[in-house]
């Protein structure tokens, strides 16, 4: 009987691996509403659907991009006064969320691109290793 057990475990820990590793493996970045304006708070989710924790730059934890012919990153970034290290992290099947004040930013689409590295641990040294992008929004 204990057999059958450990036998009809395994074979269940097999289909279940099998389909996990089929989901789409990837982080998604939520916006709460569809259309801002500049200089207003704008609350973001993060959720990681990826097997490994995510971890984001103490740096420059995000960039704004407004769409124009292609997606264009806002130049308004100053010089980091310390090193770049992982600040802030996500476990596996996680969220976190947060308030970003929108700085003056041309109406327009919008979206917000979020450099992550995975897997990482807090206080490492940043190391880029995927781009990921929130819906877009309309500021205006």
């Amino acid at each position: 009987m204990f057999a059958l057990i450990l036998v009809a475990g395994f074979v269940f820990w097999q289909i279940w691996s099998y389909y996990y590793h089929l989901l789409p493996q990837q982080v998604l970045i939520i916006t709460k509403r569809p259309i801002y304006h500049s200089n207003e708070e704008l609350n973001l989710a993060i959720k990681n659907v990826l097997p490994n924790n995510i971890c984001f730059s103490s740096c420059y934890p995000y960039y704004l991009e407004i769409k124009m012919d292609k997606w264009r990153s806002y130049e308004y970034y100053e010089e980091c006064s310390h090193p770049d290290l992982a600040d802030s992290c996500i476990s596996p099947g996680f969220a976190k969320y947060f308030s970003i004040i929108l700085p003056d930013l041309s109406p327009g689409l919008h979206r917000i691109r979020v450099p992550v590295a995975s897997p990482g641990r807090i206080g490492e040294e940043f190391e880029v290793d995927k781009i990921y992008y929130s819906n877009e929004f309309i500021v205006k």
